[in-house]
């Protein structure tokens, strides 16, 4: 789907490109401002659009009973419907920023996220059995109802992340780092909290008491030097 994805994305660009080229040559249209108002105008009206009184306002259009020129047309209405069949079809993945992220993906086929960046990330719902985000970076991402299943998160920055009503069995958070996290009765199924800073992390009461028993709160972590259990406020 990624790939498939791109290729509408190139053609969306060079058909825009062409419409803008006709734009320009059919109503001699001087500044790129007016090529982008003039086919809005389109997208928004459809080919009539010069019979309507919204186009009143949009730049250098032909005068009122002038026919749309006849090769407009069809360049107009071909990168809308690319506009719109590349919204239905393109996969919520964008990895450089924004929108929806890794968000209701499945993730499995591609386990290996470890040693990177995800900052403000969105992996809701995402389905990540088994993936390993090891020593990766993921300050203020959002794992709400995502199913982590043998997830790897040792040695990661979980700052500020929520982990809410996530499936966390078996889970590693060994040396992570979940400073102001969120999490769910789910926490304490998770298979190794050796060394993790829960300092000031959001978790249900009778979660933290029952983590309090574990007999893995020794260790301290490596980056803030706090046991476990002290960031757990364990007595």
């Amino acid at each position: 789907p990624t790939r498939v994805s791109i290729i509408a994305t190139k053609v969306l660009t060079l058909s825009s490109s062409f419409v803008v080229f006709l734009l320009f040559k059919s109503f001699r249209i001087t500044n790129m401002f007016s090529a982008s108002w003039l086919l809005l105008c389109f997208a928004i009206s459809g080919t009539e659009a010069i019979r309507l009184p919204f186009t009143s306002a949009c730049p250098h259009t032909p005068s009122a009973g002038t026919s749309t020129p006849s090769t407009l047309r069809p360049a107009a209405a071909l990168p809308l419907s690319l506009a719109f069949s590349s919204l239905l079809s393109a996969p919520a993945l964008a990895v450089s920023g924004g929108g929806l992220d890794f968000a209701n993906l499945d993730i499995t086929s591609s386990p290996d996220f470890s040693s990177k960046s995800f900052v403000k990330k969105d992996f809701s719902q995402v389905i990540a059995k088994g993936t390993s985000f090891k020593g990766s970076v993921l300050t203020g991402s959002r794992f709400y109802k995502a199913y982590l299943v043998n997830a790897d998160f040792s040695y990661s920055d979980l700052t500020g992340v929520s982990l809410e009503d996530t499936s966390m069995d078996n889970v590693n958070l060994k040396q992570s780092v979940a400073k102001g996290a969120y999490f769910s009765a789910s926490l304490k199924d998770v298979e190794s909290v050796a060394g993790a800073d829960f300092s000031d992390a959001s978790i249900p009461d009778k979660t933290r008491v029952a983590m309090c028993m574990r007999d893995d709160l020794g260790e301290k972590n490596e980056k803030t030097g706090v046991t476990t259990a002290e960031s757990l406020e364990c007595p």
